[in-house]
């Protein structure tokens, strides 16, 4: 069962999630390679990794939102209340604005 970044809010804990939630998304793109909507949010959970964990780069928050749609995917496409995955999604989006906030543990 996945616990929400909202009740451990660590770098942590979000690093965690956002590893979480690459594999499932490779694993649902190697699935259904039709569905692109898989590849764009891969893309942008790399570019999080990229950017913000390896290189600490901090962008505003209107920056996060110009450059990534994951949240609003997630919102639009799943269940956040009850899909696992969706939440997974927002959790990375909403941490990706304060990462460099957040404590180590």
């Amino acid at each position: 069962m996945y616990t929400r970044l909202y009740l451990n809010r660590t770098k942590k804990k979000y690093r965690e999630t956002l590893e979480m939630a690459l594999a499932e998304t490779l694993f649902l793109t190697q699935r259904t390679p039709s569905m692109t909507m898989y590849k764009v949010i891969y893309d942008q959970l790399v570019d999080i990794k990229e950017n913000i964990i390896l290189k600490n780069v901090v962008f505003t928050e209107d920056e996060i939102f110009g450059r990534y749609n994951l949240g609003a995917i997630a919102v639009k496409n799943f269940e956040v209340e009850e899909d696992e995955y969706a939440q997974k999604l927002s959790d990375v989006f909403g941490g990706s604005i304060d990462y460099y906030q957040m404590p180590e543990e």
